[in-house]
């Protein structure tokens, strides 16, 4: 995976939207982006057995 610091490219969080002046950090995968914060709330929901 790669991660891209803030302020690199033009790409956008696939969860939320933000782009990457908006959060710290990005990683992309393939076709995809996502945000810390939302690797922040995904882990909180893993965490709690949360929705499907």
């Amino acid at each position: 995976m790669l991660n891209l610091e803030a302020g690199m490219g033009q790409s956008n969080c696939s969860f939320c939207g933000k782009n990457e002046k908006e959060v710290q950090k990005l990683v992309a995968g393939p076709g995809v982006y996502i945000c810390n914060e939302c690797v922040r709330k995904v882990s909180e929901i893993v965490e709690e057995g949360g929705e499907k």
